[in-house]
Protein backbone atom coordinates (compact mmCIF):
# COMPACT_ATOMS: atom_id res chain seq x y z
CA UNK A 1 0.00 0.00 0.00
CA UNK A 2 1.84 3.33 -1.08
CA UNK A 3 0.68 6.33 1.62
CA UNK A 4 1.74 9.93 1.75
CA UNK A 5 2.19 11.44 4.90
CA UNK A 6 0.60 14.90 5.28
CA UNK A 7 0.61 17.64 8.02
CA UNK A 8 -1.92 20.18 8.89
CA UNK A 9 -0.68 22.52 11.18
CA UNK A 10 1.00 19.70 12.73
CA UNK A 11 -1.91 17.09 12.58
CA UNK A 12 -0.15 14.18 10.70
CA UNK A 13 -2.09 11.81 8.72
CA UNK A 14 -0.70 8.90 6.61
CA UNK A 15 -3.10 9.40 3.49
CA UNK A 16 -4.13 6.88 0.64
CA UNK A 17 -5.38 7.81 -2.43
CA UNK A 18 -7.93 5.86 -3.60
CA UNK A 19 -8.16 7.17 -6.87
CA UNK A 20 -5.05 5.76 -7.88
CA UNK A 21 -5.00 1.86 -6.03
CA UNK A 22 -7.66 0.04 -4.83
CA UNK A 23 -8.61 0.74 -1.34
CA UNK A 24 -6.63 -1.19 1.03
CA UNK A 25 -8.36 -4.05 3.17
CA UNK A 26 -8.86 -4.18 6.61
CA UNK A 27 -8.15 -0.21 7.11
CA UNK A 28 -8.84 -0.31 10.64
CA UNK A 29 -6.34 -2.55 11.58
CA UNK A 30 -3.37 -0.99 9.40
CA UNK A 31 -4.14 2.40 11.17
CA UNK A 32 -3.39 0.60 14.15
CA UNK A 33 -0.07 -0.58 12.83
CA UNK A 34 0.70 2.33 10.84
CA UNK A 35 0.25 5.08 13.94
CA UNK A 36 1.88 2.40 16.25
CA UNK A 37 5.25 3.51 18.23
CA UNK A 38 8.40 2.87 16.07
CA UNK A 39 9.26 0.19 18.09
CA UNK A 40 5.93 -1.69 17.62
CA UNK A 41 6.28 -1.28 13.73
CA UNK A 42 4.60 2.10 13.11
CA UNK A 43 5.72 4.61 10.67
CA UNK A 44 8.02 8.11 11.65
CA UNK A 45 6.98 10.47 12.50
CA UNK A 46 3.91 9.18 14.06
CA UNK A 47 0.52 9.89 12.67
CA UNK A 48 -2.55 10.49 14.36
CA UNK A 49 -4.70 8.38 11.82
CA UNK A 50 -5.05 6.85 8.25
CA UNK A 51 -7.32 8.77 5.77
CA UNK A 52 -8.54 7.13 2.45
CA UNK A 53 -9.46 9.66 -0.42
CA UNK A 54 -11.55 7.75 -2.88
CA UNK A 55 -14.54 8.60 -5.52
CA UNK A 56 -17.42 10.29 -3.68
CA UNK A 57 -20.75 7.77 -3.50
CA UNK A 58 -23.23 10.42 -2.66
CA UNK A 59 -22.32 13.20 -5.65
CA UNK A 60 -19.16 14.95 -4.22
CA UNK A 61 -15.95 15.56 -5.71
CA UNK A 62 -14.43 13.21 -3.73
CA UNK A 63 -14.54 11.66 -0.11
CA UNK A 64 -13.02 10.98 2.36
CA UNK A 65 -12.71 8.19 4.82
CA UNK A 66 -10.81 8.77 8.36
CA UNK A 67 -9.55 5.84 10.77
CA UNK A 68 -8.27 7.15 14.34
CA UNK A 69 -4.98 5.79 15.41
CA UNK A 70 -6.80 3.19 17.49
CA UNK A 71 -8.87 1.78 14.16
CA UNK A 72 -12.16 3.81 15.11
CA UNK A 73 -13.87 6.16 13.19
CA UNK A 74 -14.23 9.46 13.50
CA UNK A 75 -17.44 11.31 12.19
CA UNK A 76 -15.27 13.93 10.82
CA UNK A 77 -11.94 15.77 11.19
CA UNK A 78 -11.09 18.97 10.06
CA UNK A 79 -7.46 18.80 9.58
CA UNK A 80 -8.06 15.67 7.71
CA UNK A 81 -10.41 17.29 5.47
CA UNK A 82 -7.54 20.28 4.54
CA UNK A 83 -4.78 17.25 4.09
CA UNK A 84 -7.62 15.38 1.79
CA UNK A 85 -8.06 18.57 -0.30
CA UNK A 86 -4.71 18.97 -0.75
CA UNK A 87 -4.08 15.29 -2.02
CA UNK A 88 -7.10 15.66 -4.51
CA UNK A 89 -5.76 18.93 -5.84
CA UNK A 90 -2.19 17.79 -6.13
CA UNK A 91 -2.91 14.64 -7.70
CA UNK A 92 -5.27 16.00 -10.51
CA UNK A 93 -8.55 13.96 -9.16
CA UNK A 94 -10.06 17.46 -8.65
CA UNK A 95 -10.62 20.31 -11.84
CA UNK A 96 -11.07 23.64 -9.28
CA UNK A 97 -9.65 25.08 -6.24
CA UNK A 98 -12.89 25.13 -4.64
CA UNK A 99 -15.10 21.58 -4.33
CA UNK A 100 -16.67 19.21 -2.01
CA UNK A 101 -15.20 16.05 -0.01
CA UNK A 102 -18.23 13.63 1.19
CA UNK A 103 -17.52 12.93 5.06
CA UNK A 104 -19.28 10.66 7.73
CA UNK A 105 -20.79 14.10 9.31
CA UNK A 106 -22.03 15.35 5.66
CA UNK A 107 -20.47 16.78 2.55
CA UNK A 108 -17.96 19.72 3.01
CA UNK A 109 -16.94 22.74 0.41
CA UNK A 110 -12.92 23.10 0.59
CA UNK A 111 -11.12 25.93 -1.04
CA UNK A 112 -7.35 25.26 -1.61
CA UNK A 113 -4.66 27.89 -2.11
CA UNK A 114 -1.38 27.12 -4.50
CA UNK A 115 2.26 28.57 -4.27
CA UNK A 116 4.41 26.90 -7.52
CA UNK A 117 1.29 24.60 -8.32
CA UNK A 118 0.97 22.64 -5.32
CA UNK A 119 -1.36 23.04 -2.22
CA UNK A 120 -0.21 24.62 0.52
CA UNK A 121 -3.37 26.38 2.29
CA UNK A 122 -7.00 24.73 1.90
CA UNK A 123 -9.87 26.42 3.95
CA UNK A 124 -12.81 23.79 4.63
CA UNK A 125 -16.25 24.89 5.87
CA UNK A 126 -17.04 22.79 8.77
CA UNK A 127 -21.10 23.05 8.74
CA UNK A 128 -22.70 24.71 11.95
CA UNK A 129 -21.14 23.86 15.25
CA UNK A 130 -23.86 23.20 18.17
CA UNK A 131 -23.13 24.34 21.66
CA UNK A 132 -25.13 21.36 23.93
CA UNK A 133 -23.92 22.91 27.37
CA UNK A 134 -22.10 26.65 28.78
CA UNK A 135 -21.21 25.32 32.31
CA UNK A 136 -22.14 22.03 32.81
CA UNK A 137 -20.18 20.18 35.75
CA UNK A 138 -18.46 16.79 35.56
CA UNK A 139 -17.69 14.82 38.11
CA UNK A 140 -14.14 13.73 38.40
CA UNK A 141 -13.56 11.67 41.38
CA UNK A 142 -14.32 13.38 44.12
CA UNK A 143 -14.35 17.02 42.65
CA UNK A 144 -15.78 17.99 39.09
CA UNK A 145 -14.48 19.96 36.12
CA UNK A 146 -16.99 22.93 34.60
CA UNK A 147 -16.70 22.29 30.99
CA UNK A 148 -18.95 23.79 27.36
CA UNK A 149 -19.47 20.58 25.05
CA UNK A 150 -20.34 21.72 21.12
CA UNK A 151 -20.96 19.27 18.14
CA UNK A 152 -18.73 20.46 15.24
CA UNK A 153 -20.35 17.26 13.68
CA UNK A 154 -18.09 15.36 16.27
CA UNK A 155 -18.23 15.84 19.94
CA UNK A 156 -16.14 18.14 21.83
CA UNK A 157 -15.83 18.83 25.49
CA UNK A 158 -13.78 22.49 26.00
CA UNK A 159 -12.44 23.26 29.44
CA UNK A 160 -10.96 26.93 29.82
CA UNK A 161 -7.94 26.97 31.77
CA UNK A 162 -5.94 29.86 32.98
CA UNK A 163 -2.36 28.56 30.94
CA UNK A 164 -2.81 25.21 28.63
CA UNK A 165 0.70 24.87 28.98
CA UNK A 166 0.56 23.82 32.47
CA UNK A 167 -3.28 21.54 32.21
CA UNK A 168 -3.76 18.29 33.31
CA UNK A 169 -3.63 16.78 30.24
CA UNK A 170 -2.68 13.35 29.82
CA UNK A 171 -4.90 13.03 33.59
CA UNK A 172 -8.13 15.01 32.14
CA UNK A 173 -7.71 14.27 28.88
CA UNK A 174 -8.28 10.42 28.90
CA UNK A 175 -10.41 10.81 32.14
CA UNK A 176 -13.14 12.85 29.95
CA UNK A 177 -12.64 11.15 26.75
CA UNK A 178 -14.35 7.59 28.26
CA UNK A 179 -16.48 9.49 31.11
CA UNK A 180 -19.95 7.81 31.51
CA UNK A 181 -21.53 11.10 30.35
CA UNK A 182 -20.14 10.77 27.10
CA UNK A 183 -21.41 6.85 26.12
CA UNK A 184 -19.73 7.70 22.73
CA UNK A 185 -16.69 9.00 23.70
CA UNK A 186 -15.27 12.71 23.77
CA UNK A 187 -12.32 14.88 22.36
CA UNK A 188 -11.63 17.28 25.08
CA UNK A 189 -9.82 20.53 24.75
CA UNK A 190 -7.72 22.60 27.00
CA UNK A 191 -8.55 25.99 26.37
CA UNK A 192 -6.45 29.15 27.68
CA UNK A 193 -7.27 33.01 26.62
CA UNK A 194 -4.69 35.76 26.19
CA UNK A 195 -4.52 39.25 24.28
CA UNK A 196 -7.37 38.06 22.03
CA UNK A 197 -5.50 34.54 20.75
CA UNK A 198 -6.84 31.46 21.95
CA UNK A 199 -3.78 28.83 23.08
CA UNK A 200 -5.31 24.87 23.12
CA UNK A 201 -3.89 21.27 23.86
CA UNK A 202 -6.18 18.56 22.68
CA UNK A 203 -6.81 15.11 24.09
CA UNK A 204 -8.70 13.66 20.65
CA UNK A 205 -10.59 10.35 20.90
CA UNK A 206 -9.06 7.81 19.69
CA UNK A 207 -5.58 9.04 19.17
CA UNK A 208 -4.96 10.83 22.72
CA UNK A 209 -2.80 14.05 23.05
CA UNK A 210 -2.25 15.92 19.58
CA UNK A 211 -0.29 18.41 17.85
CA UNK A 212 -3.17 20.28 16.32
CA UNK A 213 -6.66 19.39 15.82
CA UNK A 214 -9.26 21.33 13.08
CA UNK A 215 -12.56 20.24 14.75
CA UNK A 216 -11.16 20.88 18.24
CA UNK A 217 -10.16 24.36 17.18
CA UNK A 218 -13.65 24.98 16.01
CA UNK A 219 -15.31 23.74 19.00
CA UNK A 220 -12.91 25.91 21.68
CA UNK A 221 -13.67 29.41 19.02
CA UNK A 222 -16.90 28.51 19.29
CA UNK A 223 -17.08 27.94 22.86
CA UNK A 224 -14.97 31.02 23.69
CA UNK A 225 -17.34 33.45 21.12
CA UNK A 226 -20.19 32.48 22.98
CA UNK A 227 -18.40 33.51 26.62
CA UNK A 228 -17.88 36.65 24.81
CA UNK A 229 -13.56 36.25 24.98
CA UNK A 230 -13.26 36.78 21.18
CA UNK A 231 -14.59 38.06 17.80
CA UNK A 232 -14.10 36.55 14.59
CA UNK A 233 -12.22 35.74 13.07
CA UNK A 234 -10.74 33.62 16.02
CA UNK A 235 -6.50 32.82 15.83
CA UNK A 236 -6.05 29.16 17.98
CA UNK A 237 -2.67 28.29 18.56
CA UNK A 238 -1.62 24.77 18.98
CA UNK A 239 1.06 23.02 19.84
CA UNK A 240 1.52 22.05 15.92
CA UNK A 241 0.82 25.10 14.46
CA UNK A 242 -1.73 27.88 13.76
CA UNK A 243 -5.26 27.60 12.42
CA UNK A 244 -8.12 30.24 11.69
CA UNK A 245 -11.53 29.63 12.57
CA UNK A 246 -14.17 32.24 11.23
CA UNK A 247 -17.64 32.63 10.81
CA UNK A 248 -18.80 31.55 7.17
CA UNK A 249 -20.79 34.04 5.52
CA UNK A 250 -23.96 31.56 4.73
CA UNK A 251 -23.78 30.04 8.95
CA UNK A 252 -21.58 27.60 10.38
CA UNK A 253 -17.32 27.97 10.50
CA UNK A 254 -14.71 27.92 7.99
CA UNK A 255 -10.98 26.71 9.68
CA UNK A 256 -7.96 27.47 7.44
CA UNK A 257 -4.60 27.10 7.71
CA UNK A 258 -1.33 25.48 5.94
CA UNK A 259 -1.16 21.95 4.86
CA UNK A 260 2.48 20.29 4.00
CA UNK A 261 2.99 16.92 2.04
CA UNK A 262 6.21 15.39 4.16
CA UNK A 263 7.19 12.47 2.34
CA UNK A 264 5.21 9.39 0.43
CA UNK A 265 6.18 5.43 1.55
CA UNK A 266 5.42 1.67 1.01
CA UNK A 267 3.78 -0.02 3.68
CA UNK A 268 3.63 -3.91 3.77
CA UNK A 269 0.58 -5.15 5.92
CA UNK A 270 2.18 -7.92 7.83
CA UNK A 271 1.06 -8.66 11.52
CA UNK A 272 3.54 -6.10 12.99
CA UNK A 273 3.71 -4.10 10.04
CA UNK A 274 6.51 -2.78 7.82
CA UNK A 275 7.21 0.92 6.53
CA UNK A 276 9.46 0.96 3.78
Amino acid sequence: MRYTLMSGAGNLFAMVDGFAEPSPRAPAEIARALCAPAAEGGIEPRPDGLILVRPSRRGADCAMEVYNADGSRPETCGNGLRCAAKLAADRGHIGSDAFQIETDAGVRTVRVERDGGRVVFARVHMGAPRVLALDEAIPIGSSSVRVTLVDVGNPHCVLFVPDEREAPVAELGPALERHPRFPEGTNVEFLAHRSGTLFLRVWERGVGETRACGSGACAAAVAAAQKGLVRWPVRVVLPGGTLEVDAAPGGGVELSGPVEELRSGDWVHTPAGRAI
